[in-house]
């Protein structure tokens, strides 16, 4: 099975990232994972507000990550995924997202300034999956279930009281699949979590339906 990371920041495109990419993906391969989800952080606090920059900046800056990741990944074997940690400007949940590219991204200007409710239906016509991370953190509150496609069950980061427990009974309580992952921002947040599939997703389409559909299995 394929070893994956689904929750992974840059130090070239997330603030908080402090692990430049070709060191981390390096770690990675150590590891033994084979696939790995750049979800760098996009919000109005990380990327800016409209009339602070133009869209096209923000989204460049974005993705300076994940493409410095992907050609990384072709030399180390490492299959990279475009994803996001994605913010809306009323409250402080994380949603991860899976299945979009890059043009989708440039062509719905600040994403992150809409909210919940509006970007679920749109990503549902898109069959891209969000995912609520660490959702009882203190900052954060359980979404609305019928708004997202899965839950982060188990956050591995040591600096964050996760709640763990409360997540993963949450999300069988409502149906709603787990995954698990690493949030790697550090190189001491590289724990050996993820999820294992079963085959190598050929595109970042294909893995959120493997996500939504539950086709793997976590590893914590």
């Amino acid at each position: 099975m394929i070893f994956t990371e689904l929750h992974f920041h840059t130090a070239e495109s997330s603030s908080c990232g402090k692990v430049p990419v070709k060191q981390g993906l390096a770690m990675y391969r150590e590891a033994g994972y084979g696939a790995v989800v750049v979800t760098d952080h996009f919000s109005r606090s990380v990327c800016g507000m409209p009339g602070q920059r133009g869209w096209d900046e923000v989204v460049e800056g974005f993705l300076v990550g994940y493409r410095t990741a992907r050609a990384e990944g072709e030399q180390l074997g490492i299959r990279i995924y475009l994803g996001m940690e994605l913010r809306f400007p009323h409250d402080d949940n994380d949603f991860l997202v899976y299945g979009l590219d890059e043009e989708y991204i440039f062509s719905h200007p600040w994403l992150y300034e809409s909210d919940l409710a509006s970007v679920h239906e749109q990503f549902s016509r898109e069959s891209i999956a969000i995912f609520q991370a660490h959702p009882f953190r203190s900052v954060c509150t359980p979404a609305d279930p019928k708004l997202i496609d899965g839950v982060e069950i188990f956050n591995g980061n040591q600096r964050q009281i996760s709640h763990n427990a409360q997540a993963m009974a949450w999300a069988e309580k409502w149906g709603l699949p787990g995954i698990s992952a690493s949030d790697f921002h550090r190189p001491e947040d590289l724990t050996g979590i993820g999820v294992r599939l079963e085959t190598l997703p050929e595109s970042g389409k294909e893995l959120a339906r493997m996500l939504t559909a539950g086709k793997f299995v976590c590893n914590f």
